[in-house]
């Protein structure tokens, strides 16, 4: 570590880990998170992650990742976590930091990998959006996925939303804060394409479970539905995903699309990873190169992803939320709503 790692800066980031909600649904992580705010080599550990990836939950899948893996210690531990089984939380949180201590490598081997959770119940809030997108035209049409990791978000079409759980573990609880027309049933969709520099496949299994290590060992329900959609996915319809950056093969993705139907380009908590270059260059690859093409692209990121032409907002109402913006084709982005970051609620909004 040739430079000088900037240890405040990791504490604010284990700080600020979770939304206020969060951390009364999750003892464990909570707690967890607390404690490496003042440990050193917790700090240390994130403070030497490329800054793209500085997150709290890289440090996190990567032990729940050798839990996975069959760890002596942290095996059972995470296991009983996901079962809700867990005792005392700050007994388990003292058991992990000491696995930490004694075996660093434990963490540092897996800080090369991006935090990829891929998390299927934003699918719910795509359902919404796609619908007010295409309204009551029936046309088919293709969607583009940046950032789509082992693309399981290609597949929103393929998942149930109800506002309360009916037990079938592919079923996402979405509560609409607003009314929407869920009963429409969306048009075909032609081509489903995938873009990522690092995507994963469901059927390796050194990339299974690092998905599953992303998860919130806490979220049973998370975990559950992770399973049911690997075993559901062969029969789900195919995508193709292409290796690279946005810049680098988005209009490779076009070209896979029809180009007299609709295309929707979407991401989700994907543009907050990147630099503030990467998000200027990217946004106007999207209002510049297609605003005279047959494309809407649909965004559903951070707040403190600043999207040209979006007025910045930090109500208190809205501090833990996602934005979702739209841009039809033809038009300029506009703010649809706000929604949960995992799709737990969604509320359509008068645009800005």
């Amino acid at each position: 570590m040739g430079e000088r790692l900037d240890l405040d800066d990791a504490r604010k980031r284990y700080h600020y880990a979770f939304a206020p909600e969060d951390y009364e649904e999750l003892p464990f992580y909570a707690s967890l998170v607390k404690a490496f705010e003042d440990d050193d080599l917790a700090l240390t550990l994130l403070a030497s992650v490329r800054v793209e990836q500085r997150n709290p939950m890289l440090v996190l899948a990567a032990l729940q990742l050798a839990g996975l893996k069959g760890h002596p210690v942290l095996g059972p531990l995470y296991e009983s976590v996901r079962e809700g089984e867990l005792g005392d939380p700050e007994d388990a949180v003292r058991r992990v930091v000491a696995v930490m201590h004694e075996t660093p490598s434990v963490v540092s081997d897996e800080l090369w990998r991006a935090t990829q959770t891929n998390e299927p119940g934003r699918s719910a809030v795509l359902q919404a959006v796609i619908g007010d997108l295409v309204g009551d035209d029936r046309t088919p049409f293709s969607v583009i996925e940046v950032g789509t990791s082992a693309g399981i978000n290609l597949h929103f079409d393929q998942f149930p939303v109800r506002s309360s759980d009916d037990g079938n573990p592919l079923t996402l609880v979405c509560e609409d804060l607003t009314p929407l027309d869920r009963g429409r049933p969306l048009p075909r969709v032609l081509r489903r394409v995938g873009i990522d520099p690092n995507p994963l496949d469901l059927s390796n299994e050194d990339d299974r479970l690092w998905l599953k290590a992303c998860l919130w060992p806490e979220q049973r329900r998370r975990h559950e539905r992770f399973d049911a959609i690997v075993a559901a996915r062969p029969l789900w319809p195919p995508v193709t995903v292409l290796k690279g950056t946005a810049s680098e093969r988005l209009r490779d993705a076009r070209s896979l699309c029809d180009a007299e139907a609709l295309t929707v380009i979407f991401n989700t908590w994907v543009a907050f990873y990147f630099t503030p270059d990467q998000q200027r260059e990217y946004f106007s690859e999207l209002m510049q190169r297609f605003r005279d093409d047959y494309v809407a692209w649909i965004s559903i990121e951070s707040t403190m992803v600043k999207i040209p032409g979006i007025e910045h907002d930090e109500t208190a109402q809205h501090r833990a939320a996602s934005q979702v913006v739209v841009t039809r084709p033809g038009s300029s982005p506009q703010r649809w709503g706000w929604c949960h970051a995992h799709g737990r609620w969604l509320e359509h909004t008068t645009t800005s």
